[in-house]
């Protein structure tokens, strides 16, 4: 019987939980026949691709390619995702640049088959990176599946730090934030930032979710953001703001015991 993630409780305590069996979880999930059998399969057939026309046409490779960058409702995007690959990310008139969402241009740059050889067979490792990130991302499928809050906690945690690890400045970082789906939900959610923000020309979005993490965390500074504590700051207001606007009529002081839940408690 295959293993199916889970989560206990929601909010904070759902959370929390969450983190303890985590690792145990992901362990578990990554025995699944299914799982183990798409991680083996891409590894043996790795080197046997040489063109898009090779990814997409064998669909248990691409399904574990777009998997691992968070875009496995493209799966049926045939010409759309072999257009991505086949122009990479060079050109500026290349469809990846067109683009806001910034997996698609991740796509397109590991898998730029405009130049040759293929990007993806000059990174030693990349086909096990791919897996992993293919698992990561099943595994928050799973778990999004019983709460859909608790998969963008878990992906907030993960793409966080890594685009904050990237050589990009800080500006450049901040719209990443804005065109990355994942980050911006978790971070404008956690600032109390509203929907209609997003009709918002972009240069002005870019200055009020600085300004506002600024207010918020004290720093705007994605490296000082991206540390264990502050991101994990973040990642428990987002929860404490989703409570509490699925219980908007509850009373004020449930609120405000909500909001004080989020604030990490010091250590003695």
């Amino acid at each position: 019987m295959s293993f199916q993630p889970f989560v206990s409780g929601t909010g904070l305590a759902g959370w929390t939980l969450l983190k303890s069996t985590l690792s145990t979880q992901k362990a578990a999930f990554n025995r699944n026949p299914q799982t183990l059998s798409n991680s083996r399969y891409f590894l043996e057939k790795f080197d046997t691709v040489n063109s898009a026309e090779d990814l997409v046409e064998n669909r248990r490779l691409l399904r574990v390619v777009l998997g691992a960058y968070g875009l496995s409702e493209d799966i049926n995007n045939i010409h759309f995702v072999k257009t991505l690959m086949k122009e990479g990310v060079d050109s500026r008139a290349a469809l990846a640049n067109k683009l806001s969402d910034q997996r698609y241009k991740a796509l397109a740059r590991d898998f730029d088959f405009s130049t040759t050889p293929p990007q993806h067979k000059l990174a030693t490792g990349f086909a096990e990176e791919i897996v992993v990130r293919f698992q990561n991302n099943a595994f928050e499928i799973k778990i999004g599946e019983n709460d859909q809050d608790m998969r963008l906690a878990l992906e907030f945690s993960r793409e966080f730090r890594k685009l904050s690890a990237t050589s990009m400045s800080n500006a450049a970082g901040w719209y990443q934030v804005l065109a990355t789906p994942p980050i911006r939900e978790v971070m404008q959610t956690a600032l109390g930032l509203p929907k209609a923000f997003a009709q918002l020309d972009i240069d002005d979005q870019h200055q009020r979710i600085k300004a506002k993490a600024e207010n918020a965390f004290g720093t705007s500074s994605l490296s000082e953001l991206s540390s264990e504590a502050l991101a994990e700051k973040i990642t428990r207001q987002f929860l404490v703001m989703r409570d509490v606007g699925k219980t908007a009529e509850s009373t004020p002081w449930q609120t405000a015991l909500m909001l004080l839940q989020a604030i990490p408690q010091r250590s003695s």
